[in-house]
């Protein structure tokens, strides 16, 4: 597999080119499939999208798995979905699992945000904002909190 297909909309032209709320499509994809498997939506059949109506986006495997933390992410949904463990090391179901869960994450951006008047950024803001309700106790807390503070620069209060 050379590269990672999936399903677009003129939504990742939005985001990423026209709002630069993603520096990347494949920054987006990832939190599509992210946001599809928080709200359980996945789509098993269209899926990767079509060159005849202009839906099919493609990302080289390469350039996508260079980054760790997407790797680790994709990884973890491959295996929670599969159940396998062999889904952590397996490219070709990683990179089919990230596109059936970002169709899934599109439809729900699509209803959420997609159709929002002037720019998207204070949607999808407003919409992390109001799903993020879990509050982790304890190690996990902690957890949490430090990957907060050096992974996404976030500062938490206590």
């Amino acid at each position: 597999m050379n590269f990672i297909s999936y399903r677009k909309s003129d939504l990742y032209t939005k985001v990423v080119d026209e709002y630069d709320v993603f520096e990347h499509s494949y920054d987006f994809l990832v939190f599509l499939a992210v946001l599809g498997y928080r709200e359980g939506r996945v789509e098993r059949e269209d899926y990767q999208g079509s060159d005849a109506d202009g839906t099919k986006g493609q990302i080289g495997v390469e350039n996508f798995f260079a980054n760790d933390l997407y790797r680790i992410i994709t990884a973890s949904i491959a295996f929670q979905d599969t159940g396998d463990p062999a889904a952590l090391v397996d490219v070709d179901v990683q990179a089919e699992k990230l596109a059936q869960y970002a169709a899934g994450g599109l439809e729900v951006a699509e209803e959420e945000f997609g159709h929002v008047a002037g720019g998207p950024t204070d949607a999808i803001v407003n919409y992390i904002k109001n799903h993020d309700t879990e509050e982790y106790q304890g190690t996990l807390g902690d957890i949490v909190k430090a990957f907060d503070d050096q992974m996404m620069g976030v500062e938490q209060k206590d």
